[in-house]
């Protein structure tokens, strides 16, 4: 099975998309997130408990990464205070999105609202503690703000040993969760469910980033094989790649809608992180995450036929499927 090089993953990381709170005692699972600005739009969101956190946030995430491909901080940064207005709180960025300007992005969006408001999620793709501190506190000076709810060690595969031992970026990162810079640790596993499996029952993640879309049962399944191990072990899942970075809507293949649909009927799926780069598009998700009602077995189904053949990495460049 071929492998992502770290040099490999960084390259894809800033070129594409790579998706994707409220305070303590917020409203239950199932009730709406309210809205900080009382309005309508803001208030009807379901909501979910994010793990072990103690936080509960809506289930309709952002994944941020195309706030830093866009040409301007004029263009992003709309579309990211479009998000938060509509009462969207999980927030996925990434150092390696754009080299740090997604994250610098969402910084600037986030100026004049009340931070504990928001949930944030950042991540560290390196292996060695002092590595991971220095990527945390530069996280944090784009962010504009003096902590972040989660770190997710990101894009684990074959390297799981490396994240073990008194120098390695686990022993750090829980240092940094001492010392109230950090809330939770998470993981992020893009090729293979077998990575996710090892790391959650090897050490107890909060949270794990996976890629949850139509085409996953046609492959190692993270539905299939992950998502009844994190339920056993009260690891939230957060969705991404639900679009399968925009391969599943070309051609009016599927809807935003239905993708998001799908992602949020599977079973311990708490939070979906779409990637949006127009106002446009958080809308949809917005109204498709509104709107949820699970999906029937029979109509999952469904919508697997309707999105048609998958074709290995031509679909999913970041998964590496069994044919290869």
């Amino acid at each position: 099975m071929i492998e992502f090089t770290r040099r490999e993953f960084l390259a894809a990381a800033s070129a594409a998309t790579i998706a994707g709170g409220l305070g303590r005692g917020g409203p239950a699972t199932g009730q709406s997130v309210p809205a900080v600005d009382g309005s309508p739009a803001a208030g009807a969101l379901p909501m979910v408990e994010v793990g072990t956190t103690g936080r509960v946030v809506p289930r309709l995430g952002l994944g941020t990464a195309p706030a830093g491909w866009l040409d301007t901080d004029e263009e992003a940064v709309p579309v990211l205070q479009h998000a938060l207005d509509k009462g969207i709180r999980y927030l996925d960025t990434a150092p390696s999105y754009s080299r740090g300007r997604a994250e610098a992005r969402l910084g600037l969006a986030l100026q004049g609202r009340r931070r504990e408001d928001f949930f944030i999620a950042t991540k560290t793709l390196e292996r060695r503690g002092d590595e991971a501190r220095r990527d945390v506190e530069q996280s944090l000076q784009r962010l504009k703000t003096d902590h972040v709810e989660l770190v997710q060690v990101h894009a684990v595969s074959t390297d799981v040993d490396s994240l073990f031992g008194p120098e390695a970026v686990l022993k750090t990162l829980e240092k940094m969760r001492e010392e109230k810079i950090i809330g939770g640790i998470g993981v992020t596993v893009h090729q293979n469910p077998k990575y996710a499996i090892e790391a959650v029952t090897r050490y107890p993640f909060v949270t794990a980033l996976v890629p949850i879309n139509v085409w996953d049962t046609k492959q190692e399944s993270f539905i299939r094989e992950f998502l009844p191990v994190a339920k056993e072990r009260n690891v939230a899942v957060i969705a991404m790649k639900v679009f399968a970075v925009g391969k599943l809507l070309e051609g009016g293949r599927l809807t935003a809608g239905e993708c998001l649909q799908y992602a949020f009927s599977q079973d311990h799926v708490a939070v979906a992180v779409p990637g949006c780069e127009a106002i446009s598009h958080v809308d949809e998700a917005y109204e498709a995450a509104v709107g949820f009602k699970p999906l029937s077995a029979e109509a999952q189904e469904e919508v697997i036929n309707k999105a048609g053949e998958h074709k290995g990495k031509e679909s999913e460049w970041y998964r590496r499927p069994v044919a290869d």
